[in-house]
């Protein structure tokens, strides 16, 4: 089968409408996530938002296309929780693209493109609130590496992080 599935690299200047655009239609998931609609605010936390003790260079961003088509959003933070690390922040698909295998053939380039660049270990959190995407990853091979219960410091969401050791 060939794979017509691309990630392209986003930029905040060139690619934030699009991006808005995705996650509107994906509002399903930004709403269980956030609690409201995509709006200009959480695209910019998309490109901009680090994890602790890291910077914005960490900050890798692609669009999934399929043709012209962007089908998919994801932002992944190298160096986090170890150099050797890529922490999937994001992986978002527009519903009208999911159960179609679109999801697997990005984690397979996203394994692909880890491995080239020296990365042993990919890390995600997973909502608990969210079984599809928990299910999602584990078929993916990603297994259990901590609960992330919610804190008072934090936006009121329990978590599951899952690592996948490449």
């Amino acid at each position: 089968m060939k794979d017509d599935i691309i990630l392209s690299t986003l930029t905040q200047a060139e690619h934030s409408i699009d991006a808005l655009d995705l996650a509107r239609r994906a509002a399903d998931y930004v709403t269980l996530e956030v609690g409201h609609i995509p709006d200009d605010a959480y695209i910019r936390d998309f490109f901009t938002a680090t994890p602790p003790d890291l910077g914005p260079e960490c900050l890798l961003h692609f669009g999934v296309m399929e043709g012209p088509a962007m089908v998919g959003m994801i932002c992944i933070a190298e160096g986090y929780e170890y150099p050797d690390d890529w922490w999937i922040g994001l992986m978002l698909i527009d519903p009208a693209f999911r159960g179609q295998r679109i999801g697997h053939r990005v984690v397979e380039k996203i394994k692909r493109r880890a491995t080239a660049r020296g990365i042993n270990m990919l890390k995600l959190a997973v909502l608990t609130a969210n079984p599809r995407a928990l299910k999602f990853w584990h078929r993916e091979g990603f297994v259990h590496h901590r609960d992330a219960p919610a804190t008072p410091q934090s936006d009121g969401h329990d978590r599951v992080v899952l690592k996948y050791q490449l």
